[in-house]
């Protein structure tokens, strides 16, 4: 399932979004055809390739978690699991950047022993 990051134009990451999004999108042949995320319109998509997924992850999405000037339907535990194995899309919107994701973890994964931690 699909998850969202609309970042606006008054976000401290906007920035960093509109220079990622003009470089990808100066090296893409095509654009990706527009989409819908709630009320949200994105045009002009860009997929993201994995040499460059870590610039994406570099914006740090998390550290605008509460701001007014970031909208998303991920939670926090979301946006910090995060990885290079997230398929990663990139759009205009009216007012801002649209990140769309494809293959976040849902739910922790088990780890030690038995599954969880025992402290």
């Amino acid at each position: 399932m699909p998850m969202y990051v609309m970042i606006t134009q008054a976000s401290r990451k906007a920035r960093a979004a509109k220079e990622l999004y003009e470089t990808l999108k100066s090296r893409a042949a095509e654009f990706l055809p527009p989409v819908r995320e709630g009320e949200i319109q994105g045009f002009d998509g860009v997929e993201v390739p994995g040499s460059e997924r870590s610039r994406v992850l570099a914006i740090r999405f998390h550290d605008e978690y509460l701001s007014p000037y970031m909208k998303s339907d991920m939670n926090l535990f979301h946006l910090l699991m995060l990885d290079e194995q997230v398929k990663i899309r990139v759009y205009r919107a009216e007012r801002g950047w649209l990140f769309v994701f494809d293959g976040v973890q849902a739910a922790p994964k088990p780890f030690g022993t038995m599954g969880f931690d025992p402290r």
